[in-house]
């Protein structure tokens, strides 16, 4: 089990590379598994609170999720 510390870690660079490759959190994860041959399974695991969001708004708008309400900024 990932401690809090390497799920925050883990997220920051995926959160980092996904800014600057021009990437979404999506194509950045799976990128990052093929070039470290890190198990996609494996990586859900490193997944912190504030990914896991960012990764849900990006399926939404992709519409591989069913949209949900969301409040305006």
């Amino acid at each position: 089990m990932p401690t809090s510390a390497e799920k925050d870690d883990f997220s920051e660079t995926i959160l980092e590379l996904a800014v600057l490759t021009e990437q979404t959190c999506i194509e950045t994860v799976c990128m990052y598994c093929e070039d470290t041959n890190l198990e996609p399974e494996v990586a859900a695991s490193l997944v912190n609170e504030v990914l896991k969001a960012r990764i849900r708004s990006e399926a939404m708008d992709l519409n591989y999720l069913e949209k949900a309400s969301k409040l305006p900024l």
